[in-house]
């Protein structure tokens, strides 16, 4: 089945938004461990809790949709 460029466009943001929402919450268990090993304090990793932002989002789309649409 082909795929019409919409298509691949919405396939690509959602994996975007998968892939970035999979490392925001590794981070945050990262910074977790941290803190209960006393390596870090709650306030050393506030920027942590941070959500990307959708401009972030639509930025690493881009990136994934330039490599399914590289002719090479």
């Amino acid at each position: 089945m082909n795929k019409n460029p919409f298509e691949i466009r919405a396939e690509m943001l959602q994996l975007a938004k998968e892939y970035m929402d999979q490392q925001y919450h590794m981070n945050i268990q990262f910074a977790e461990n941290m803190v209960a090993q006393g390596k870090k304090t709650v306030e050393d990793i506030q920027s942590t809790y941070k959500m990307y932002s959708m401009e972030e989002l639509m930025e690493k789309a881009k990136e994934m949709y330039s490599f399914v649409s590289k002719k090479d």
